[in-house]
């Protein structure tokens, strides 16, 4: 998130519990489930519908059609279009299924390079069409997220528009009131994307059958289903279409819908929607069961983390009642007979991140919490540092719990202090700004996430403007981001703030340094404020957005992008000045191999 505070959006604070609540639910530990052989037919027939619904759903400007429950409309279709055996027998389905729904939907059997015949406007005294200021629809069931969208001032909105021929001439160049797909290499969608008043108020056809209130994991149609619209949301609404390309997105579907016809418990299904959503390198992307509010419960913190360090599972830190089984530096070789690595496999696999290797960070980091779901105690297999092997039953209620923690601003080598800037407050530093001033050398830390009084600071380390990137929301009138615009003011320019702090810094980085945080090391980079040192940060930034998906799951996901003033890290992250790997003697000797690394350029730079 970028350059907003909460004294100015009171929401945002809400917003970002909202966000943790999401990121602290578990990951599932059932085992991933095996592909069903399908046949190539089949996985034709159901892409071809998945596309055309999400086209449909979005963007077909009836008002009728807005209200349809696409949950059903999915459910209801998925059986006839997998039976479909040829391409003709396919475009008829789909005509006969989706016509009595979006009565203007045209779709035709053609070769692939057939030219479309302009379609030009009836004349009319108003026509209508959908604008989508990112997704404002899928919010059925989230009263809570909504409201806290609200305060927090994120401007997401779905409506479909009324205007005169002169205004949708200008906003569709070209007379494009039409889009065509390619639902198969000779099925092909005309989809007008403008309608008149009578097409707009035109009444649906009443459709017989029961309505899918709740897609259920233990049937197959609503698993596929589940699967179909997840990948929608995404497809039309992720707003870096290059991150998007790159991670293959489509090509991804296949394997999807096999995984979900595979599954048979709401574990199961969430997994393989997990692995889909973990090809974008993204970390707001999630997804989770849906309660009633749209929250979730916080688990308490664990006091005993674990780390990936020189290719092993690490006790980073424990409480000393642990001790000396589980001491800093321990290594944990198996968890109730199962070698350690095969858990990280499975884990890492639903997890999205940077690079393999980061993705084996977050799963190690996640491992505990995936155990404690599965059962009150485990047996660890540990190693010591001479190489000794033991065993160790670990009850989880004695992991848990938060380990003391010392002030926010400290002096840690002579004239040389360290700022916490996931706990530091203004006030914190206003009191320690005498000792500041005559500093030797400052380090600030925002391997996690900064609080948003981090924005006041920053002005006194710079005799110049600092200017944060901002962020747009993206503008939609056509499926699949074509001929999209964004969005949104930008950022107001920090002035610098007196007294302004000469000693030379360091800005400690991590994979954990996303979103609000990746947007200080941007910042402190673009303006050279210090080295950045550590390990890349989470190449993730942008507001995020939520949806219910099938009134079963809630899925987020970066709904508006950073607008770069330098070069763009989504999907990469920011490269530190200084990286610095911790190893497992660092750890075993209680030492931050970051802030060590960091002291050591800093006082060999600082005036004596």
């Amino acid at each position: 998130m970028v350059l907003f505070s909460e004294h100015h959006y009171p929401g945002l604070f809400l917003l970002r519990s909202i966000c943790l609540l999401l990121a602290l639910v578990p990951l599932t530990a059932a085992a991933a489930p095996s592909p069903l052989p399908r046949s190539p037919r089949e996985t034709r027939n159901l892409t071809a519908l998945i596309k055309l619904v999400g086209d449909v759903k979005y963007f077909y400007p009836n008002r009728h059609t807005a209200r349809l429950s696409w949950e059903t409309v999915l459910v209801r279709s998925i059986p006839a279009v997998r039976r479909a055996p040829t391409d003709a027998a396919l475009a008829r389905t789909l005509d006969s299924l989706l016509r009595p729904l979006a009565p203007e939907v045209r779709i035709q059997v053609v070769p692939a390079a057939a030219p479309v015949p302009a379609a030009p406007l009836p004349a009319a005294p108003a026509y209508y069409f959908w604008e989508h200021h990112g997704l404002g629809l899928d919010k059925t069931g989230l009263p809570v997220v909504r409201v806290m969208m609200r305060l927090a001032g994120l401007p997401y909105a779905s409506a479909i528009r009324e205007e005169p021929k002169a205004v949708v001439d200008s906003l569709f160049p070209g007379g494009q009131h039409q889009y065509v797909a390619a639902l198969t290499d000779s099925v092909r969608l005309v989809l007008p994307l403008v309608l008149t008043q009578t097409q707009y108020r035109q009444p649906l056809q009443r459709q017989q059958g029961r309505r899918v209130r709740r897609l259920m994991p233990s049937e197959s149609s609503h698993q596929l289903a589940t699967v179909m619209l997840t990948w929608n949301i995404v497809q039309h609404f992720y707003p870096y279409r290059e991150v998007l390309a790159e991670a293959q997105w489509e090509a991804a579907l296949p394997l999807a819908l096999q995984q979900a016809a595979n599954t048979t418990t709401q574990a199961e299904l969430l997994q393989a929607c997990r692995v889909l959503l973990a090809r974008l390198p993204d970390r707001h992307v999630r997804m989770s069961p849906k309660t009633r509010t749209g929250l979730s419960i916080v688990p308490p913190p664990w006091a005993l983390q674990l780390a990936w360090v020189e290719g092993q599972v690490v006790v980073r830190q424990s409480p000393q009642r642990l001790w000396p089984a589980l001491a800093p530096g321990t290594v944990v070789t198996q968890v109730s007979g199962r070698p350690v690595a095969e858990l990280l496999t499975q884990l890492e696999g639903t997890i999205p991140a940077t690079s393999p290797v980061v993705a084996r960070q977050l799963a190690t980091e996640a491992l505990l919490s995936e155990l404690a779901a599965m059962a009150p105690t485990t047996n660890l297999t540990l190693q010591d540092s001479s190489r000794a092997l033991y065993s160790y039953p670990l009850a989880f209620k004695t992991a848990k719990g938060s380990l003391y923690q010392l002030p926010p601003v400290r002096e840690v080598a002579p004239g040389c202090f360290y700022l916490d800037a996931a706990r530091l407050r203004y006030a914190d530093f206003r009191r320690a700004l005498p000792q500041l001033q005559a500093a030797r050398a400052l380090v600030v830390d925002i391997r996690q996430r900064p609080t948003y009084d981090l924005l006041r600071i920053l002005p006194h380390f710079s005799p110049q403007p600092l200017l944060p990137d901002s962020t747009a929301t993206p503008v939609l009138r056509q499926p699949n981001f074509y001929h999209a615009t964004f969005r949104g003011a930008a950022a107001r320019s920090q002035a610098p703030q007196l007294p302004l702090l000469p000693a030379p810094k360091a800005f400690l980085v991590g994979p954990h340094t996303y979103s609000y945080g990746e947007t200080i090391a941007e910042l402190v980079h673009r303006h050279q404020l210090g080295l950045l040192v550590g390990q890349p940060t989470g190449g993730t930034n942008g507001e995020m957005n939520f949806a219910a998906v099938g009134r079963a799951y809630l899925l987020s996901w970066t709904g508006r992008r950073v607008m770069h003033r330098g070069v763009g890290y989504q999907g990469t992250g920011i490269a530190p000045d200084i990286l610095v790997t911790p190893t497992r003697q660092n750890i075993r000797l209680g030492q931050d191999a970051e802030l060590a690394r960091a002291l050591e350029l800093l006082q060999s730079a600082a005036p004596r």
